[in-house]
Protein backbone atom coordinates (compact mmCIF):
# COMPACT_ATOMS: atom_id res chain seq x y z
CA UNK A 1 0.00 0.00 0.00
CA UNK A 2 1.19 3.54 -0.81
CA UNK A 3 1.67 5.04 2.69
CA UNK A 4 1.61 8.60 1.29
CA UNK A 5 -1.88 8.20 -0.20
CA UNK A 6 -4.56 9.57 2.16
CA UNK A 7 -6.77 6.89 3.69
CA UNK A 8 -10.52 7.42 3.78
CA UNK A 9 -11.90 7.51 7.34
CA UNK A 10 -15.64 8.02 6.84
CA UNK A 11 -16.56 4.33 6.76
CA UNK A 12 -19.30 2.45 8.64
CA UNK A 13 -16.61 0.79 10.76
CA UNK A 14 -15.18 4.18 11.75
CA UNK A 15 -18.61 5.50 12.71
CA UNK A 16 -19.62 2.43 14.70
CA UNK A 17 -16.31 1.92 16.54
CA UNK A 18 -13.25 3.91 15.47
CA UNK A 19 -10.76 2.24 17.80
CA UNK A 20 -9.82 -0.65 15.51
CA UNK A 21 -9.19 1.94 12.79
CA UNK A 22 -7.03 3.98 15.17
CA UNK A 23 -5.10 0.88 16.22
CA UNK A 24 -4.23 0.17 12.58
CA UNK A 25 -3.14 3.76 12.03
CA UNK A 26 -1.03 3.76 15.20
CA UNK A 27 0.63 0.48 14.25
CA UNK A 28 1.41 1.63 10.70
CA UNK A 29 3.14 4.95 11.44
CA UNK A 30 3.26 7.77 14.02
CA UNK A 31 1.48 10.08 11.54
CA UNK A 32 -0.68 8.95 8.62
CA UNK A 33 -2.34 11.06 5.90
CA UNK A 34 -6.10 10.59 5.82
CA UNK A 35 -8.98 12.17 3.93
CA UNK A 36 -11.27 14.08 6.29
CA UNK A 37 -14.19 16.11 4.91
CA UNK A 38 -12.48 16.53 1.56
CA UNK A 39 -9.06 17.51 2.96
CA UNK A 40 -5.77 15.71 3.46
CA UNK A 41 -4.94 15.74 7.16
CA UNK A 42 -2.05 13.99 8.87
CA UNK A 43 -3.53 12.02 11.77
CA UNK A 44 -1.46 11.51 14.93
CA UNK A 45 -2.62 8.70 17.22
CA UNK A 46 0.09 7.89 19.80
CA UNK A 47 -0.40 9.30 23.29
CA UNK A 48 3.03 10.93 23.66
CA UNK A 49 2.90 12.51 20.19
CA UNK A 50 -0.66 13.78 20.64
CA UNK A 51 0.14 15.33 24.00
CA UNK A 52 3.31 16.95 22.65
CA UNK A 53 1.53 18.48 19.65
CA UNK A 54 -1.29 19.85 21.80
CA UNK A 55 1.31 21.59 23.99
CA UNK A 56 3.41 22.89 21.05
CA UNK A 57 3.05 26.69 20.75
CA UNK A 58 4.27 26.46 17.17
CA UNK A 59 1.09 24.71 16.06
CA UNK A 60 -1.51 27.13 14.70
CA UNK A 61 -5.32 26.88 14.56
CA UNK A 62 -6.37 30.05 12.74
CA UNK A 63 -7.36 28.49 9.43
CA UNK A 64 -9.31 31.59 8.40
CA UNK A 65 -6.25 33.81 8.45
CA UNK A 66 -4.20 31.30 6.44
CA UNK A 67 -7.02 29.74 4.44
CA UNK A 68 -5.78 30.45 0.89
CA UNK A 69 -2.46 28.64 1.27
CA UNK A 70 -3.76 25.84 3.47
CA UNK A 71 -6.86 25.09 1.40
CA UNK A 72 -4.94 25.05 -1.86
CA UNK A 73 -2.34 22.71 -0.41
CA UNK A 74 -4.64 20.25 1.35
CA UNK A 75 -8.00 20.15 -0.44
CA UNK A 76 -8.77 16.82 -2.10
CA UNK A 77 -12.53 17.06 -2.80
CA UNK A 78 -14.41 20.36 -2.80
CA UNK A 79 -17.81 18.64 -2.72
CA UNK A 80 -17.05 17.17 0.74
CA UNK A 81 -16.18 20.49 2.36
CA UNK A 82 -18.73 22.50 4.33
CA UNK A 83 -18.33 26.27 4.04
CA UNK A 84 -18.66 28.29 7.23
CA UNK A 85 -18.93 32.07 7.35
CA UNK A 86 -15.48 33.40 8.23
CA UNK A 87 -17.08 35.92 10.60
CA UNK A 88 -18.44 33.01 12.63
CA UNK A 89 -14.95 31.58 13.25
CA UNK A 90 -13.31 34.34 15.29
CA UNK A 91 -13.64 32.83 18.78
CA UNK A 92 -10.88 31.51 21.01
CA UNK A 93 -11.41 28.10 19.42
CA UNK A 94 -9.99 29.30 16.10
CA UNK A 95 -7.33 31.79 17.21
CA UNK A 96 -3.66 31.67 18.07
CA UNK A 97 -1.17 33.43 20.32
CA UNK A 98 -2.14 36.79 21.85
CA UNK A 99 -5.64 36.77 20.32
CA UNK A 100 -6.36 33.36 21.79
CA UNK A 101 -5.05 34.38 25.22
CA UNK A 102 -7.08 37.61 25.15
CA UNK A 103 -10.32 35.84 24.27
CA UNK A 104 -9.75 33.01 26.74
CA UNK A 105 -9.12 35.54 29.51
CA UNK A 106 -12.56 37.07 28.92
CA UNK A 107 -14.16 33.72 29.82
CA UNK A 108 -11.83 32.12 32.34
CA UNK A 109 -13.49 33.65 35.41
CA UNK A 110 -16.86 32.22 34.40
CA UNK A 111 -15.49 28.71 34.81
CA UNK A 112 -13.49 29.13 38.00
CA UNK A 113 -13.63 26.34 40.58
CA UNK A 114 -15.75 28.39 42.97
CA UNK A 115 -18.23 29.56 40.32
CA UNK A 116 -18.69 26.07 38.92
CA UNK A 117 -19.17 24.60 42.41
CA UNK A 118 -21.86 27.19 43.11
CA UNK A 119 -23.89 25.80 40.22
CA UNK A 120 -24.17 22.29 41.69
CA UNK A 121 -27.57 22.87 43.44
CA UNK A 122 -29.09 24.16 40.20
CA UNK A 123 -27.73 21.20 38.21
CA UNK A 124 -29.02 18.75 40.82
CA UNK A 125 -32.45 20.39 40.78
CA UNK A 126 -32.60 20.20 36.98
CA UNK A 127 -31.62 16.52 37.00
CA UNK A 128 -34.24 15.70 39.64
CA UNK A 129 -36.95 17.54 37.74
CA UNK A 130 -36.19 15.61 34.56
CA UNK A 131 -36.13 12.26 36.38
CA UNK A 132 -39.50 13.08 37.96
CA UNK A 133 -41.02 13.23 34.48
CA UNK A 134 -39.53 10.02 33.07
CA UNK A 135 -41.84 6.98 32.74
CA UNK A 136 -41.22 3.78 34.67
CA UNK A 137 -41.53 0.28 33.25
CA UNK A 138 -41.45 1.31 29.60
CA UNK A 139 -38.66 2.25 27.18
CA UNK A 140 -37.40 5.83 27.25
CA UNK A 141 -34.56 7.43 25.28
CA UNK A 142 -32.21 8.63 28.01
CA UNK A 143 -30.39 10.95 25.62
CA UNK A 144 -33.46 12.72 24.24
CA UNK A 145 -35.35 12.76 27.55
CA UNK A 146 -32.53 13.25 30.04
CA UNK A 147 -28.96 13.94 28.86
CA UNK A 148 -29.70 16.60 26.24
CA UNK A 149 -32.43 18.45 28.18
CA UNK A 150 -30.19 18.60 31.23
CA UNK A 151 -27.23 20.02 29.31
CA UNK A 152 -29.54 22.43 27.47
CA UNK A 153 -31.12 23.70 30.69
CA UNK A 154 -27.79 24.26 32.45
CA UNK A 155 -26.31 26.02 29.43
CA UNK A 156 -29.35 28.17 28.70
CA UNK A 157 -29.51 29.36 32.31
CA UNK A 158 -25.79 30.13 32.30
CA UNK A 159 -25.76 32.21 29.13
CA UNK A 160 -29.23 33.71 29.53
CA UNK A 161 -30.94 32.14 26.54
CA UNK A 162 -34.66 33.05 26.48
CA UNK A 163 -37.20 30.23 26.71
CA UNK A 164 -38.39 30.79 23.15
CA UNK A 165 -34.85 30.20 21.82
CA UNK A 166 -34.13 26.96 23.70
CA UNK A 167 -36.02 24.50 21.52
CA UNK A 168 -34.05 24.30 18.28
CA UNK A 169 -30.42 25.15 18.97
CA UNK A 170 -29.53 21.64 20.26
CA UNK A 171 -30.58 20.25 16.87
CA UNK A 172 -28.62 22.95 15.04
CA UNK A 173 -25.38 22.23 16.88
CA UNK A 174 -25.94 18.50 16.37
CA UNK A 175 -26.34 19.07 12.63
CA UNK A 176 -23.28 21.31 12.46
CA UNK A 177 -21.04 18.79 14.21
CA UNK A 178 -22.44 15.44 13.07
CA UNK A 179 -24.59 16.15 10.04
CA UNK A 180 -24.81 13.48 7.36
CA UNK A 181 -24.41 15.92 4.45
CA UNK A 182 -22.57 19.14 3.65
CA UNK A 183 -25.93 20.95 3.36
CA UNK A 184 -27.01 19.80 6.84
CA UNK A 185 -23.70 20.89 8.38
CA UNK A 186 -23.85 24.29 6.70
CA UNK A 187 -27.48 24.86 7.69
CA UNK A 188 -26.75 24.04 11.33
CA UNK A 189 -23.80 26.41 11.38
CA UNK A 190 -25.81 29.20 9.75
CA UNK A 191 -28.72 28.84 12.16
CA UNK A 192 -26.40 28.95 15.19
CA UNK A 193 -24.67 32.08 13.91
CA UNK A 194 -28.00 33.78 13.23
CA UNK A 195 -29.07 32.89 16.77
CA UNK A 196 -25.88 34.48 18.12
CA UNK A 197 -26.61 37.69 16.21
CA UNK A 198 -30.15 37.73 17.59
CA UNK A 199 -28.82 37.30 21.11
CA UNK A 200 -26.59 40.35 20.74
CA UNK A 201 -29.69 42.44 20.00
CA UNK A 202 -31.73 40.76 22.76
CA UNK A 203 -29.06 41.46 25.40
CA UNK A 204 -28.80 45.07 24.27
CA UNK A 205 -32.52 45.49 24.90
CA UNK A 206 -32.83 43.22 27.92
CA UNK A 207 -29.53 42.93 29.83
CA UNK A 208 -29.51 40.47 32.71
CA UNK A 209 -27.19 38.66 35.11
CA UNK A 210 -25.95 36.13 32.57
CA UNK A 211 -22.86 35.29 30.57
CA UNK A 212 -24.10 36.65 27.24
CA UNK A 213 -24.82 40.03 28.85
CA UNK A 214 -21.41 40.16 30.54
CA UNK A 215 -19.65 39.44 27.24
CA UNK A 216 -21.73 42.10 25.49
CA UNK A 217 -20.63 44.65 28.10
CA UNK A 218 -16.98 43.76 27.45
CA UNK A 219 -17.65 44.42 23.77
CA UNK A 220 -19.43 47.72 24.38
CA UNK A 221 -17.41 49.15 27.26
CA UNK A 222 -13.78 48.51 26.42
CA UNK A 223 -13.70 46.86 23.01
CA UNK A 224 -12.26 43.66 24.47
CA UNK A 225 -14.32 41.76 21.88
CA UNK A 226 -15.22 43.00 18.42
CA UNK A 227 -18.63 42.05 17.00
CA UNK A 228 -17.32 39.03 15.07
CA UNK A 229 -15.52 37.75 18.14
CA UNK A 230 -18.61 38.31 20.27
CA UNK A 231 -20.95 36.43 17.94
CA UNK A 232 -18.40 33.64 17.40
CA UNK A 233 -17.96 33.29 21.16
CA UNK A 234 -21.72 32.97 21.60
CA UNK A 235 -21.70 30.14 19.03
CA UNK A 236 -18.83 28.34 20.77
CA UNK A 237 -20.61 28.59 24.12
CA UNK A 238 -23.78 27.12 22.62
CA UNK A 239 -21.82 24.23 21.14
CA UNK A 240 -19.46 23.58 24.04
CA UNK A 241 -22.18 23.96 26.63
CA UNK A 242 -24.19 21.21 24.93
CA UNK A 243 -21.29 18.77 25.04
CA UNK A 244 -21.92 17.33 28.55
CA UNK A 245 -24.90 15.52 27.02
CA UNK A 246 -22.39 13.42 25.08
CA UNK A 247 -20.54 12.25 28.19
CA UNK A 248 -23.79 11.68 30.10
CA UNK A 249 -25.27 9.52 27.33
CA UNK A 250 -22.06 7.60 26.69
CA UNK A 251 -21.49 7.16 30.41
CA UNK A 252 -24.93 5.68 30.95
CA UNK A 253 -24.44 3.31 28.01
CA UNK A 254 -21.11 2.11 29.43
CA UNK A 255 -22.29 1.74 33.01
CA UNK A 256 -25.68 0.14 32.34
CA UNK A 257 -23.90 -2.54 30.32
CA UNK A 258 -21.65 -3.33 33.30
CA UNK A 259 -23.60 -4.22 36.45
CA UNK A 260 -20.38 -4.76 38.41
CA UNK A 261 -19.41 -1.12 37.84
CA UNK A 262 -22.87 0.08 38.89
CA UNK A 263 -22.61 -1.97 42.08
CA UNK A 264 -19.32 -0.28 42.88
CA UNK A 265 -20.90 3.14 42.45
CA UNK A 266 -23.85 2.30 44.66
CA UNK A 267 -21.54 0.95 47.36
CA UNK A 268 -19.13 3.89 47.09
CA UNK A 269 -20.76 7.01 45.56
CA UNK A 270 -17.45 8.86 45.84
CA UNK A 271 -16.44 6.88 42.73
CA UNK A 272 -18.80 8.89 40.51
CA UNK A 273 -16.09 11.53 40.03
CA UNK A 274 -13.44 9.02 38.92
CA UNK A 275 -16.08 7.30 36.79
CA UNK A 276 -16.52 10.49 34.77
CA UNK A 277 -12.78 10.56 34.03
CA UNK A 278 -12.83 6.94 32.86
CA UNK A 279 -15.88 7.60 30.67
CA UNK A 280 -14.14 10.50 28.95
CA UNK A 281 -10.96 8.44 28.54
CA UNK A 282 -12.69 5.32 27.25
CA UNK A 283 -15.11 7.09 24.89
CA UNK A 284 -13.53 10.47 24.18
CA UNK A 285 -16.07 12.99 22.84
CA UNK A 286 -13.58 13.87 20.09
CA UNK A 287 -12.36 11.11 17.81
CA UNK A 288 -10.25 13.79 16.14
CA UNK A 289 -9.63 17.40 17.09
CA UNK A 290 -10.01 20.21 14.53
CA UNK A 291 -6.84 20.50 12.46
CA UNK A 292 -3.74 22.44 13.31
CA UNK A 293 -0.81 23.46 11.10
CA UNK A 294 2.78 24.62 11.38
CA UNK A 295 4.77 27.17 9.41
CA UNK A 296 7.73 24.81 9.68
CA UNK A 297 8.08 21.12 8.82
CA UNK A 298 7.05 18.81 11.67
CA UNK A 299 8.77 15.54 12.62
CA UNK A 300 6.48 12.99 14.27
CA UNK A 301 8.52 9.94 15.24
CA UNK A 302 10.54 10.11 12.06
CA UNK A 303 7.59 10.96 9.78
CA UNK A 304 8.32 14.28 8.08
CA UNK A 305 5.22 16.41 7.62
CA UNK A 306 5.82 19.38 5.27
CA UNK A 307 5.15 22.94 6.42
CA UNK A 308 1.56 24.09 6.07
CA UNK A 309 0.00 20.63 6.05
CA UNK A 310 -3.12 20.10 8.14
CA UNK A 311 -2.47 17.95 11.21
CA UNK A 312 -5.25 16.43 13.31
CA UNK A 313 -4.59 14.67 16.61
CA UNK A 314 -6.80 11.93 18.00
CA UNK A 315 -7.70 12.01 21.71
CA UNK A 316 -9.76 8.87 21.08
CA UNK A 317 -6.70 6.99 19.87
CA UNK A 318 -4.32 8.48 22.43
CA UNK A 319 -6.58 7.51 25.31
CA UNK A 320 -6.54 3.91 24.05
CA UNK A 321 -2.76 3.80 23.55
CA UNK A 322 -1.47 0.72 25.45
CA UNK A 323 1.90 2.40 25.84
CA UNK A 324 0.28 4.83 28.29
CA UNK A 325 -2.86 3.12 29.60
CA UNK A 326 -2.48 -0.61 30.38
CA UNK A 327 -5.31 -2.76 29.04
CA UNK A 328 -6.84 0.36 27.45
CA UNK A 329 -9.91 -1.35 25.98
CA UNK A 330 -11.19 -2.35 29.42
CA UNK A 331 -13.58 0.09 31.11
CA UNK A 332 -12.73 0.39 34.81
CA UNK A 333 -13.98 3.26 36.99
CA UNK A 334 -11.18 2.58 39.48
CA UNK A 335 -8.46 2.98 36.85
CA UNK A 336 -5.72 5.60 37.18
CA UNK A 337 -6.85 8.02 34.45
CA UNK A 338 -4.36 10.79 35.19
CA UNK A 339 -3.16 12.49 32.04
CA UNK A 340 -6.06 11.43 29.82
CA UNK A 341 -6.68 13.75 26.90
CA UNK A 342 -10.47 13.64 26.78
CA UNK A 343 -10.62 17.36 27.62
CA UNK A 344 -7.60 18.21 25.48
CA UNK A 345 -4.28 19.58 26.66
CA UNK A 346 -2.18 22.70 26.37
CA UNK A 347 -3.33 26.24 25.65
CA UNK A 348 -6.55 25.11 23.96
CA UNK A 349 -7.58 22.68 26.71
CA UNK A 350 -11.37 22.68 27.22
CA UNK A 351 -12.22 25.80 29.21
CA UNK A 352 -15.50 24.38 30.48
CA UNK A 353 -14.12 20.99 31.55
CA UNK A 354 -14.94 21.54 35.23
CA UNK A 355 -18.57 22.36 34.47
CA UNK A 356 -18.81 19.38 32.12
CA UNK A 357 -17.44 17.12 34.84
CA UNK A 358 -19.98 18.47 37.31
CA UNK A 359 -22.97 18.00 34.99
CA UNK A 360 -21.93 14.48 34.05
CA UNK A 361 -21.26 13.40 37.62
CA UNK A 362 -24.57 14.84 38.88
CA UNK A 363 -26.55 13.27 36.03
CA UNK A 364 -25.06 9.81 36.52
CA UNK A 365 -25.35 9.93 40.30
CA UNK A 366 -28.97 11.10 40.25
CA UNK A 367 -30.17 8.44 37.84
CA UNK A 368 -28.20 5.44 39.08
CA UNK A 369 -28.83 5.98 42.78
CA UNK A 370 -32.55 6.57 42.17
CA UNK A 371 -33.01 3.79 39.61
CA UNK A 372 -30.22 1.26 40.24
CA UNK A 373 -31.92 -1.53 38.25
CA UNK A 374 -32.19 0.46 35.03
CA UNK A 375 -31.46 -1.70 32.00
CA UNK A 376 -30.67 -1.05 28.35
CA UNK A 377 -33.24 -2.02 25.73
CA UNK A 378 -30.74 -2.12 22.87
CA UNK A 379 -27.57 -4.20 23.03
CA UNK A 380 -24.48 -1.94 23.14
CA UNK A 381 -23.16 -3.33 19.86
CA UNK A 382 -26.43 -2.30 18.17
CA UNK A 383 -26.54 1.29 19.43
CA UNK A 384 -26.46 3.95 16.72
CA UNK A 385 -23.67 6.53 16.66
CA UNK A 386 -23.90 9.87 14.91
CA UNK A 387 -21.93 10.23 11.66
CA UNK A 388 -18.97 12.55 11.30
CA UNK A 389 -15.20 12.38 11.37
CA UNK A 390 -14.54 14.38 14.53
CA UNK A 391 -17.21 13.76 17.19
CA UNK A 392 -18.16 10.56 19.02
CA UNK A 393 -21.85 10.83 19.96
CA UNK A 394 -24.62 8.32 20.54
CA UNK A 395 -27.79 9.02 18.58
CA UNK A 396 -30.10 7.48 21.20
CA UNK A 397 -30.09 5.29 24.29
CA UNK A 398 -33.32 3.31 24.90
CA UNK A 399 -33.60 2.02 28.46
CA UNK A 400 -36.17 1.00 31.06
CA UNK A 401 -35.84 2.66 34.44
CA UNK A 402 -36.02 0.49 37.52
Amino acid sequence: MDETRPRYLATPEYTACPYAVFDRLRESAPAVPVQVNGFRMWTVTGYADVRALLADPGMGKDLVQHRRRLVAQSRLRADHSARMAHRSRRSLLDRDGPDHRRLRAQLSGEFSTARVASRRPAVEAAATALLDRLPLGEPVDLIAAYARPLATTVLADLVGLPEEERGEFPDWQMSMLTGSSVAEVENGARCLYELALRMIEVKKREPADDLFTRLLRIHEDDGGLDVDELASTYVVLLIGGSEPATAIGTGLALLLDRPDQVEKLIAAPELFGPAVEEIVRFESPFKLLPPRFSAEPVDIGGVKIPAGELITVSPGAANRDPEHFPDPDTFDIERDTRGHLGFGHGAHRCLGASLGRLETEVALRALILRYPRTRLVTAPAELTWRPGSFMRRLDNLPAVLG
